[in-house]
C-alpha cells in the first residue's frame, strides 16, 4: 500500500499514551510494540511499516520501543485518510501479540468471529 507523506501530530513524552483498544495504560511506555489499526475502508487489521506506510501483513509491520515508538505514533495517527484508531500494541520481540491483548489481536487479524466460509478467513483458503 502507498500512501502519501503525513506529517506527525504531537505527542508529549511520559504522558499516557493508548496502547490498546478500550483503555490506557498509565505506565510508561515499556517494551516491544507494533502500531495498529483498522483499514479506513475495509475495517482490516492493519499495521505500520517502517516505510511509514500500512501493511495488512502483521510479519511486515514495524516493531519500536520507548521514545521512538511514541514518534511513529504519531506519524500512524496522522494517516487519518487511510486509517482508524491507531494505537501501540504489546509484542514480543519477534513482533507477535504478547501479554494479555495476545487473543484480542489474534482474532482481530484473522477477521471477524464468523463461520470459517465467510469473511477474509474463506478468502485465504
Amino acid at each position: 500500500m502507498s500512501q502519501p507523506a503525513v506529517t506527525p501530530k504531537a505527542v508529549e513524552p511520559n504522558k499516557a499514551v493508548k496502547i490498546a483498544a478500550g483503555g490506557v495504560k498509565k505506565a510508561r511506555n515499556k517494551g516491544a510494540k507494533i502500531i495498529t489499526a483498522n483499514d479506513l475502508f475495509t475495517g482490516a487489521a492493519i499495521y505500520w511499516r517502517k516505510e511509514r506506510g500500512w501493511t495488512d501483513d502483521i510479519r511486515e509491520a514495524l516493531v519500536v520501543e520507548g521514545e521512538l515508538a511514541l514518534a511513529e505514533l504519531s506519524f500512524a495517527a496522522a494517516d487519518e485518510a487511510h486509517s482508524v484508531g491507531p494505537y501501540l500494541m504489546d509484542v514480543e520481540p519477534d513482533g507477535t501479540p504478547s501479554g494479555r491483548s495476545r487473543l484480542r489481536e489474534n482474532i482481530r487479524e484473522a477477521g471477524p468471529t464468523i463461520h470459517p466460509e465467510y469473511g477474509r478467513q474463506a478468502q485465504r483458503a
